[in-house]
Protein backbone atom coordinates (compact mmCIF):
# COMPACT_ATOMS: atom_id res chain seq x y z
CA UNK A 1 0.00 0.00 0.00
CA UNK A 2 1.37 3.39 -0.98
CA UNK A 3 1.75 6.08 1.67
CA UNK A 4 1.94 9.74 0.85
CA UNK A 5 4.07 12.20 2.75
CA UNK A 6 1.93 15.01 4.09
CA UNK A 7 3.13 18.34 2.74
CA UNK A 8 2.08 21.76 3.88
CA UNK A 9 1.39 24.30 1.16
CA UNK A 10 1.90 28.01 1.79
CA UNK A 11 -1.21 30.13 1.77
CA UNK A 12 -1.08 32.53 -1.21
CA UNK A 13 0.55 35.83 -0.50
CA UNK A 14 -1.69 38.39 1.12
CA UNK A 15 -2.42 39.84 4.51
CA UNK A 16 -1.52 37.47 7.32
CA UNK A 17 -1.27 37.78 11.08
CA UNK A 18 1.08 35.16 12.53
CA UNK A 19 0.55 34.02 16.09
CA UNK A 20 3.25 32.12 18.00
CA UNK A 21 1.86 29.44 20.33
CA UNK A 22 3.40 27.79 23.43
CA UNK A 23 5.26 24.59 22.70
CA UNK A 24 3.01 22.28 24.71
CA UNK A 25 -0.79 21.94 24.73
CA UNK A 26 -2.91 23.27 21.94
CA UNK A 27 -6.57 23.16 21.16
CA UNK A 28 -7.55 22.12 24.66
CA UNK A 29 -10.82 22.90 26.40
CA UNK A 30 -12.53 26.10 25.25
CA UNK A 31 -13.64 28.77 27.66
CA UNK A 32 -16.34 30.03 25.31
CA UNK A 33 -19.65 28.31 24.68
CA UNK A 34 -19.50 29.52 21.07
CA UNK A 35 -18.56 26.73 18.64
CA UNK A 36 -15.40 27.40 16.62
CA UNK A 37 -15.72 28.42 13.01
CA UNK A 38 -13.22 28.01 10.21
CA UNK A 39 -13.55 31.48 8.68
CA UNK A 40 -14.59 34.85 10.10
CA UNK A 41 -15.15 37.37 7.32
CA UNK A 42 -15.19 40.24 9.82
CA UNK A 43 -11.64 39.46 10.97
CA UNK A 44 -9.56 36.28 10.94
CA UNK A 45 -10.10 34.48 7.64
CA UNK A 46 -8.01 31.38 8.37
CA UNK A 47 -5.83 29.87 11.10
CA UNK A 48 -2.71 27.79 10.41
CA UNK A 49 -0.35 26.00 12.80
CA UNK A 50 3.40 25.40 12.66
CA UNK A 51 4.72 22.47 14.67
CA UNK A 52 8.27 21.59 15.74
CA UNK A 53 9.77 18.61 17.55
CA UNK A 54 11.45 18.56 20.96
CA UNK A 55 12.72 15.94 23.39
CA UNK A 56 9.16 15.39 24.61
CA UNK A 57 7.75 15.32 21.09
CA UNK A 58 5.98 17.48 18.55
CA UNK A 59 4.27 20.69 19.66
CA UNK A 60 2.67 23.70 18.02
CA UNK A 61 5.10 26.56 18.38
CA UNK A 62 3.42 29.10 16.12
CA UNK A 63 -0.10 30.00 15.04
CA UNK A 64 -0.67 32.16 11.96
CA UNK A 65 -3.85 34.17 11.44
CA UNK A 66 -4.76 35.38 7.95
CA UNK A 67 -6.60 38.66 7.39
CA UNK A 68 -7.97 40.27 4.25
CA UNK A 69 -5.65 43.29 4.37
CA UNK A 70 -2.12 44.08 5.53
CA UNK A 71 -2.07 44.53 9.29
CA UNK A 72 -0.50 47.52 11.07
CA UNK A 73 2.17 46.01 13.32
CA UNK A 74 1.82 48.81 15.90
CA UNK A 75 -1.83 47.90 16.43
CA UNK A 76 -1.25 44.34 17.71
CA UNK A 77 0.01 42.89 20.99
CA UNK A 78 -0.06 39.58 22.83
CA UNK A 79 -3.10 40.79 24.79
CA UNK A 80 -5.11 41.02 21.56
CA UNK A 81 -5.10 37.27 20.92
CA UNK A 82 -6.02 34.15 22.81
CA UNK A 83 -5.03 30.65 21.74
CA UNK A 84 -7.16 28.17 23.64
CA UNK A 85 -5.09 26.13 26.08
CA UNK A 86 -1.84 27.93 25.21
CA UNK A 87 0.09 31.04 26.22
CA UNK A 88 0.95 33.60 23.53
CA UNK A 89 4.40 35.11 24.18
CA UNK A 90 5.05 37.21 21.05
CA UNK A 91 3.14 38.62 18.07
CA UNK A 92 4.41 39.80 14.68
CA UNK A 93 3.13 40.57 11.21
CA UNK A 94 4.36 38.71 8.15
CA UNK A 95 3.83 38.39 4.40
CA UNK A 96 3.46 34.59 4.51
CA UNK A 97 2.50 31.71 6.73
CA UNK A 98 5.87 31.34 8.41
CA UNK A 99 7.74 32.00 11.64
CA UNK A 100 9.37 35.39 12.06
CA UNK A 101 11.18 37.31 14.77
CA UNK A 102 10.46 40.73 13.30
CA UNK A 103 7.50 42.57 11.83
CA UNK A 104 7.24 42.30 8.07
CA UNK A 105 4.52 44.01 6.01
CA UNK A 106 1.70 41.58 5.33
CA UNK A 107 -1.74 40.29 6.14
CA UNK A 108 -0.63 37.51 8.42
CA UNK A 109 -0.34 37.75 12.20
CA UNK A 110 2.16 35.31 13.69
CA UNK A 111 1.63 34.20 17.27
CA UNK A 112 4.55 32.58 19.10
CA UNK A 113 3.54 30.17 21.84
CA UNK A 114 5.28 29.32 25.09
CA UNK A 115 7.50 26.24 24.95
CA UNK A 116 8.22 24.58 28.26
CA UNK A 117 11.13 22.35 29.20
CA UNK A 118 10.72 18.73 28.05
CA UNK A 119 11.78 17.82 31.59
CA UNK A 120 8.70 19.46 33.12
CA UNK A 121 6.47 16.78 34.63
CA UNK A 122 3.65 15.80 32.26
CA UNK A 123 0.92 16.60 34.77
CA UNK A 124 2.19 20.20 34.98
CA UNK A 125 2.79 20.86 31.29
CA UNK A 126 0.54 23.28 29.40
CA UNK A 127 2.30 23.51 26.05
CA UNK A 128 0.48 20.87 24.06
CA UNK A 129 2.96 18.04 24.31
CA UNK A 130 2.37 14.63 22.76
CA UNK A 131 -0.09 12.36 24.58
CA UNK A 132 -0.14 8.61 23.91
CA UNK A 133 2.06 9.16 20.85
CA UNK A 134 -0.54 11.52 19.39
CA UNK A 135 0.52 15.08 18.60
CA UNK A 136 -1.77 18.07 18.79
CA UNK A 137 -1.72 20.16 15.64
CA UNK A 138 -5.01 22.12 15.80
CA UNK A 139 -5.50 25.56 17.31
CA UNK A 140 -8.47 27.73 18.29
CA UNK A 141 -7.91 31.50 18.26
CA UNK A 142 -9.94 34.44 19.54
CA UNK A 143 -9.11 38.00 18.55
CA UNK A 144 -9.80 39.71 21.89
CA UNK A 145 -8.71 43.24 20.97
CA UNK A 146 -9.31 45.72 18.17
CA UNK A 147 -6.58 45.75 15.52
CA UNK A 148 -6.12 47.78 12.37
CA UNK A 149 -5.05 47.26 8.80
CA UNK A 150 -2.43 49.59 7.32
CA UNK A 151 -5.13 51.36 5.29
CA UNK A 152 -7.07 52.14 8.49
CA UNK A 153 -9.62 49.33 8.28
CA UNK A 154 -10.67 48.29 11.79
CA UNK A 155 -10.96 44.63 12.71
CA UNK A 156 -13.03 44.77 15.86
CA UNK A 157 -12.56 42.47 18.82
CA UNK A 158 -14.70 39.34 18.66
CA UNK A 159 -15.71 36.57 21.01
CA UNK A 160 -16.00 34.12 18.11
CA UNK A 161 -13.29 31.42 18.22
CA UNK A 162 -11.69 30.57 14.87
CA UNK A 163 -10.22 27.08 14.41
CA UNK A 164 -7.65 25.49 12.18
CA UNK A 165 -9.36 24.20 9.08
CA UNK A 166 -9.74 20.41 9.31
CA UNK A 167 -7.83 18.16 6.98
CA UNK A 168 -10.27 17.08 4.28
CA UNK A 169 -7.95 14.89 2.26
CA UNK A 170 -4.37 13.72 1.92
CA UNK A 171 -3.54 16.39 -0.65
CA UNK A 172 -5.78 19.23 0.51
CA UNK A 173 -4.53 20.27 3.95
CA UNK A 174 -2.66 23.56 3.75
CA UNK A 175 -3.26 24.77 7.29
CA UNK A 176 -0.75 22.60 9.20
CA UNK A 177 2.99 22.90 8.71
CA UNK A 178 5.48 20.45 10.29
CA UNK A 179 9.01 21.82 10.30
CA UNK A 180 11.71 19.17 9.72
CA UNK A 181 9.21 16.31 9.91
CA UNK A 182 7.82 17.05 6.46
CA UNK A 183 11.32 16.85 4.99
CA UNK A 184 11.47 13.11 5.64
CA UNK A 185 10.32 10.82 2.83
CA UNK A 186 8.09 8.12 4.25
CA UNK A 187 7.40 5.80 1.33
CA UNK A 188 10.61 3.79 1.55
CA UNK A 189 10.50 0.00 1.78
CA UNK A 190 13.28 -2.56 1.68
CA UNK A 191 12.79 -6.27 1.00
CA UNK A 192 15.78 -8.12 2.32
CA UNK A 193 16.96 -10.78 -0.17
CA UNK A 194 18.50 -12.89 2.60
CA UNK A 195 15.71 -12.93 5.19
CA UNK A 196 12.78 -11.97 2.91
CA UNK A 197 11.82 -9.44 5.57
CA UNK A 198 10.18 -6.19 4.48
CA UNK A 199 11.31 -3.07 6.33
CA UNK A 200 9.64 0.33 6.29
CA UNK A 201 11.67 3.46 6.99
CA UNK A 202 11.76 7.22 6.63
CA UNK A 203 14.63 8.87 4.76
CA UNK A 204 16.05 12.38 5.05
CA UNK A 205 18.47 13.48 2.36
CA UNK A 206 21.15 16.04 3.27
CA UNK A 207 20.99 19.67 2.31
CA UNK A 208 22.76 20.21 -0.98
CA UNK A 209 22.49 16.62 -2.12
CA UNK A 210 21.33 16.17 -5.70
CA UNK A 211 20.01 12.82 -6.90
CA UNK A 212 22.71 10.90 -8.72
CA UNK A 213 25.56 13.14 -7.60
CA UNK A 214 28.38 11.03 -6.12
CA UNK A 215 31.05 13.74 -5.93
CA UNK A 216 30.41 14.27 -2.22
CA UNK A 217 30.01 11.48 0.31
CA UNK A 218 27.90 12.00 3.43
CA UNK A 219 27.66 10.36 6.86
CA UNK A 220 24.59 8.23 7.64
CA UNK A 221 22.69 8.19 10.94
CA UNK A 222 20.36 5.29 11.68
CA UNK A 223 17.78 5.96 14.41
CA UNK A 224 15.62 3.25 15.99
CA UNK A 225 12.79 4.09 18.42
CA UNK A 226 11.62 2.53 21.66
CA UNK A 227 8.97 -0.18 21.77
CA UNK A 228 6.35 2.38 22.76
CA UNK A 229 6.59 3.90 19.28
CA UNK A 230 5.76 0.62 17.53
CA UNK A 231 3.20 1.62 14.93
CA UNK A 232 2.20 1.26 11.30
CA UNK A 233 2.05 5.06 11.13
CA UNK A 234 5.23 6.47 9.57
CA UNK A 235 4.86 9.71 11.56
CA UNK A 236 5.03 8.18 15.05
CA UNK A 237 8.80 7.67 15.06
CA UNK A 238 9.26 11.31 14.01
CA UNK A 239 6.80 13.08 16.31
CA UNK A 240 7.29 11.15 19.57
CA UNK A 241 10.67 12.74 20.34
CA UNK A 242 13.73 14.23 18.65
CA UNK A 243 16.05 11.22 18.49
CA UNK A 244 15.50 10.92 14.74
CA UNK A 245 14.73 14.48 13.69
CA UNK A 246 17.50 16.38 15.48
CA UNK A 247 20.02 15.19 12.89
CA UNK A 248 17.88 16.77 10.17
CA UNK A 249 17.56 20.15 11.88
CA UNK A 250 18.83 23.21 10.06
CA UNK A 251 21.27 23.84 12.88
CA UNK A 252 22.84 20.38 12.60
CA UNK A 253 22.72 20.09 8.82
CA UNK A 254 24.44 23.46 8.37
CA UNK A 255 27.65 22.00 9.75
CA UNK A 256 27.02 18.29 9.46
CA UNK A 257 25.08 17.41 6.29
CA UNK A 258 24.10 13.75 6.46
CA UNK A 259 21.56 11.14 5.49
CA UNK A 260 19.14 10.16 8.26
CA UNK A 261 17.13 6.92 8.39
CA UNK A 262 14.39 6.44 10.99
CA UNK A 263 13.05 2.91 11.26
CA UNK A 264 9.32 2.17 11.44
CA UNK A 265 8.59 -0.99 13.42
CA UNK A 266 5.10 -2.47 13.38
CA UNK A 267 5.94 -5.08 16.03
CA UNK A 268 8.31 -5.47 18.94
CA UNK A 269 11.25 -7.65 17.93
CA UNK A 270 13.45 -7.58 21.06
CA UNK A 271 12.57 -8.50 24.65
CA UNK A 272 14.22 -8.16 28.05
CA UNK A 273 15.44 -11.77 28.09
CA UNK A 274 18.19 -11.27 25.49
CA UNK A 275 15.97 -12.61 22.73
CA UNK A 276 15.28 -11.02 19.34
CA UNK A 277 14.02 -11.84 15.87
CA UNK A 278 17.11 -12.58 13.81
CA UNK A 279 15.31 -11.82 10.55
CA UNK A 280 14.51 -8.26 11.64
CA UNK A 281 17.98 -7.45 12.97
CA UNK A 282 19.64 -9.14 10.02
CA UNK A 283 17.46 -7.22 7.58
CA UNK A 284 18.36 -3.87 9.22
CA UNK A 285 22.05 -4.70 8.82
CA UNK A 286 21.48 -5.51 5.16
CA UNK A 287 19.41 -2.34 4.71
CA UNK A 288 22.33 -0.20 5.88
CA UNK A 289 24.64 -1.96 3.43
CA UNK A 290 22.07 -1.46 0.68
CA UNK A 291 21.86 2.27 1.39
CA UNK A 292 25.65 2.52 1.21
CA UNK A 293 25.52 1.15 -2.32
CA UNK A 294 22.52 3.25 -3.39
CA UNK A 295 23.54 6.69 -2.08
CA UNK A 296 26.88 8.54 -1.73
CA UNK A 297 27.41 7.49 1.87
CA UNK A 298 30.80 7.63 3.55
CA UNK A 299 31.24 4.06 4.80
CA UNK A 300 33.78 5.29 7.34
CA UNK A 301 31.11 7.46 9.02
CA UNK A 302 28.01 5.32 9.54
CA UNK A 303 26.43 5.83 12.96
CA UNK A 304 23.65 4.12 14.88
CA UNK A 305 21.56 5.43 17.74
CA UNK A 306 18.33 4.53 19.48
CA UNK A 307 16.46 4.51 22.73
CA UNK A 308 15.39 1.49 24.78
CA UNK A 309 14.51 -1.22 22.20
CA UNK A 310 16.29 0.82 19.54
CA UNK A 311 19.38 1.08 21.72
CA UNK A 312 19.39 -2.68 22.26
CA UNK A 313 19.14 -3.20 18.51
CA UNK A 314 22.19 -0.96 18.00
CA UNK A 315 24.19 -3.06 20.45
CA UNK A 316 23.08 -6.34 18.88
CA UNK A 317 24.00 -5.20 15.38
CA UNK A 318 27.43 -4.04 16.52
CA UNK A 319 28.01 -7.46 18.07
CA UNK A 320 26.84 -9.28 14.94
CA UNK A 321 28.67 -7.06 12.44
CA UNK A 322 31.57 -5.20 14.13
CA UNK A 323 32.60 -3.44 10.92
CA UNK A 324 29.22 -1.97 9.99
CA UNK A 325 28.99 1.06 12.28
CA UNK A 326 31.66 3.59 13.16
CA UNK A 327 30.20 4.48 16.56
CA UNK A 328 26.94 4.42 18.52
CA UNK A 329 24.99 6.70 20.82
CA UNK A 330 23.15 4.35 23.18
CA UNK A 331 20.22 5.78 25.15
CA UNK A 332 18.35 3.96 27.96
CA UNK A 333 19.19 0.50 26.69
CA UNK A 334 20.80 -2.70 27.94
CA UNK A 335 21.96 -6.11 26.81
CA UNK A 336 23.48 -9.30 28.18
CA UNK A 337 26.83 -8.22 29.72
CA UNK A 338 28.53 -11.41 28.57
CA UNK A 339 27.52 -10.74 24.97
CA UNK A 340 28.51 -7.08 25.28
CA UNK A 341 32.06 -8.21 25.95
CA UNK A 342 32.44 -8.19 22.16
CA UNK A 343 32.11 -4.39 22.18
CA UNK A 344 35.10 -3.77 24.44
CA UNK A 345 36.99 -2.05 21.61
CA UNK A 346 33.99 -0.24 20.12
CA UNK A 347 33.16 3.45 20.22
CA UNK A 348 30.09 3.94 22.41
CA UNK A 349 28.57 6.83 24.33
CA UNK A 350 25.96 5.45 26.74
CA UNK A 351 23.37 7.49 28.65
CA UNK A 352 21.07 6.03 31.31
CA UNK A 353 19.11 7.35 34.29
CA UNK A 354 19.80 6.09 37.79
CA UNK A 355 16.01 6.15 38.28
CA UNK A 356 15.54 3.74 35.38
CA UNK A 357 14.55 0.41 36.89
CA UNK A 358 15.35 -1.41 33.65
CA UNK A 359 18.92 -0.58 32.61
CA UNK A 360 21.57 0.62 35.12
CA UNK A 361 22.45 -2.72 36.69
CA UNK A 362 23.04 -4.31 33.29
CA UNK A 363 25.20 -1.50 31.92
CA UNK A 364 27.12 -1.39 35.22
CA UNK A 365 27.81 -5.11 34.77
CA UNK A 366 28.85 -4.61 31.16
CA UNK A 367 31.27 -1.85 32.20
CA UNK A 368 32.92 -4.23 34.66
CA UNK A 369 33.25 -6.81 31.90
CA UNK A 370 34.89 -4.27 29.59
CA UNK A 371 37.28 -3.17 32.32
CA UNK A 372 38.19 -6.79 33.04
CA UNK A 373 39.09 -7.07 29.36
CA UNK A 374 41.43 -4.10 29.64
CA UNK A 375 39.18 -1.37 28.25
CA UNK A 376 39.12 2.11 29.75
CA UNK A 377 35.67 3.39 30.72
CA UNK A 378 35.15 7.12 31.22
CA UNK A 379 32.35 7.75 33.72
CA UNK A 380 30.27 10.86 34.33
CA UNK A 381 27.22 11.98 36.30
CA UNK A 382 24.89 14.94 35.75
CA UNK A 383 21.78 16.34 37.34
CA UNK A 384 19.24 16.10 34.53
CA UNK A 385 17.73 19.53 35.18
CA UNK A 386 21.05 21.30 35.87
CA UNK A 387 21.08 23.01 32.50
CA UNK A 388 23.38 23.36 29.51
CA UNK A 389 26.30 25.04 31.29
CA UNK A 390 26.68 22.23 33.84
CA UNK A 391 26.08 19.53 31.24
CA UNK A 392 28.69 21.08 28.95
CA UNK A 393 31.29 21.12 31.72
CA UNK A 394 30.74 17.49 32.73
CA UNK A 395 30.58 16.08 29.23
CA UNK A 396 33.56 18.13 28.05
CA UNK A 397 35.57 16.74 30.94
CA UNK A 398 34.53 13.21 30.00
CA UNK A 399 35.39 13.63 26.33
CA UNK A 400 38.75 15.19 27.15
CA UNK A 401 39.83 11.75 28.35
CA UNK A 402 40.90 9.45 25.57
CA UNK A 403 38.71 6.37 25.35
CA UNK A 404 36.21 4.61 23.13
CA UNK A 405 33.68 3.91 25.89
CA UNK A 406 31.85 6.70 27.72
CA UNK A 407 29.19 6.04 30.34
CA UNK A 408 27.01 8.94 31.56
CA UNK A 409 24.38 8.66 34.28
CA UNK A 410 21.56 11.07 35.10
CA UNK A 411 21.55 11.35 38.88
CA UNK A 412 18.64 9.86 40.79
CA UNK A 413 15.84 12.30 41.53
CA UNK A 414 16.90 14.85 38.87
CA UNK A 415 15.37 13.56 35.65
CA UNK A 416 12.26 15.77 35.83
CA UNK A 417 11.18 19.05 37.43
CA UNK A 418 8.15 20.90 38.75
CA UNK A 419 7.01 24.35 37.62
CA UNK A 420 9.41 26.01 40.10
CA UNK A 421 12.39 24.11 38.72
CA UNK A 422 12.64 21.76 41.69
CA UNK A 423 14.03 18.31 40.84
CA UNK A 424 11.75 15.31 40.54
CA UNK A 425 12.39 11.65 39.96
CA UNK A 426 12.75 10.73 36.29
CA UNK A 427 12.93 7.27 34.80
CA UNK A 428 13.29 5.19 31.67
CA UNK A 429 11.28 7.27 29.19
CA UNK A 430 12.48 10.58 30.57
CA UNK A 431 16.07 9.67 29.63
CA UNK A 432 15.59 10.40 25.94
CA UNK A 433 13.74 13.65 26.61
CA UNK A 434 17.17 14.99 27.53
CA UNK A 435 19.64 12.71 25.73
CA UNK A 436 19.56 14.16 22.23
CA UNK A 437 19.96 17.73 23.48
CA UNK A 438 23.02 16.99 25.60
CA UNK A 439 25.91 19.23 24.51
CA UNK A 440 28.90 17.63 22.84
CA UNK A 441 27.63 14.09 22.40
CA UNK A 442 26.40 14.43 18.83
CA UNK A 443 29.64 16.22 17.94
CA UNK A 444 31.63 13.37 19.49
CA UNK A 445 29.69 10.85 17.45
CA UNK A 446 30.33 12.63 14.15
CA UNK A 447 34.01 13.07 14.97
CA UNK A 448 34.46 9.29 14.95
CA UNK A 449 35.81 7.84 11.71
CA UNK A 450 36.96 4.39 10.71
CA UNK A 451 40.64 4.12 9.84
Amino acid sequence: MFRFTKKAFLIPAGIFVILSLPAFASGSSQSSAVSPIYSDQAGIRAVSTISEIFGDGQKITTVVCEYEKDIAAESIGVEDFEVKGRKVVAVHTNSETAKTTENKPGRYVVLDLEIQSPLLADALATDGRVENYTAKDDAVVVQKGDIKAIDGTLYAASSVPVATRPNSGIMSNNSKIYLIREEFEDNHFYTDPEWKTVLHYNLFKPKGYEEGDTSVKYPLVLFMPDAGAVSQDWETVLLQGNGGTIWASEEWQSGNPCFVVTMIFEDKFINDYWEYFENTVGAIINLVKSLESKYPIDASRVYTTGQSMGCMCSMIMMIRDPNLFTAAYCVAGKWDPDQLKALKDSKLFIVISEDDGMTPQWIDAAAKVWESEGSKIVYGNIDGIAGSAVHTRVISEMLSQESGLYYLKINSGTGMMDTNGNPLRGGHRETWRLAYDLPGVKEWLFAQKKQ
